[in-house]
């Protein structure tokens, strides 16, 4: 369980990352958009569209709160190809909404590795994104529009759903540093609650294939390759994850 003072608003709270953020600090909504006040784990009840600016703006003056992470996002890569304009509006615009109405306060935006074409893998924070699908653009175009703000933080990181495989068949041929959303909010919120901490930093595992995580989870998964599905994906989109390991270091030694 993470302690904090301070008030958290955590958009997609019902998504897999979302989802575990408000387990590990008790949080029992079930809301889609939801406001945590960690000091009393009493969460409001909100309906946020983030694609409506005005409805944004009134949470934001209602709840007032100092810290915003921002889950909410179209997740589905093949089919944002096809409904590209629902994609654009919940990535882009949704994010530009959020952001702005911030309004100063510390906003943390949860990209993907997907930013990256694949081509060489174990991508560093200072390497040019090259994204191969229009999810990936609009991922990218959301970091854009975050930097743009002060006091953010852009988190490039990867991971799937907890439980059995969602699927018969899992990529050999595609390596990520994803993990399962369990193993991935705990440093996401390490890392919101670090209020010195902004720009960009990527948060994953180790590097291994799709099929070698989807075993770990359902053991007698099947094979298949990227070059079996419709829609472009990158080979190898594992991020270099040196510099959040020395931050985790260097906090520890300060303690």
């Amino acid at each position: 369980m993470f302690k904090t003072n301070k008030k958290i608003l955590l958009t997609g709270g019902s998504g897999r990352l979302g989802f575990n953020i408000r387990k590990l600090i008790k949080c029992d909504a079930s809301d889609e958009s939801i406001f945590i006040n960690p000091s009393n784990l009493t969460p409001a009840e909100i309906e946020l569209d983030i694609r409506d600016h005005k409805k944004c703006l009134r949470v934001i003056k209602k709840y007032k709160p100092d810290i915003i992470i921002h889950c909410a996002a179209w997740t589905d890569v093949a089919g944002a190809e096809k409904n590209k304009k629902e994609c654009w509006d919940t990535n882009v615009i949704g994010t530009q909404n959020m952001v702005r109405v911030a309004q100063g306060r510390r906003f943390i935006y949860i990209s993907t590795e997907y930013v990256f074409d694949g081509e060489k893998g174990n991508y560093k924070e200072t390497d040019t994104p090259n994204p191969v699908n229009f999810y990936s653009l609009t991922k990218l175009v959301g970091e854009f529009i975050v930097s743009q703000y002060k006091n953010t933080l852009i988190i490039r990181t990867s991971f799937k759903q907890d439980g059995p495989w969602q699927y018969p068949k899992a990529f050999v041929d595609q390596w990520t540093g994803a993990d399962f959303a369990r193993e991935r909010a705990p440093d996401i919120i390490r890392a919101a609650l670090m209020t010195d901490l902004t720009g960009l930093i990527h948060i994953t595992g180790k590097r291994k294939s799709i099929y070698d995580l989807a075993r770990c989870a359902s053991p007698d998964v099947g094979r298949t390759s990227i070059k079996d599905v419709k829609v472009k994906l990158p080979k190898d989109t594992s991020l270099d994850i040196s510099l959040w390991k020395r931050i985790l270091k260097s906090s520890r030694v300060k303690k």
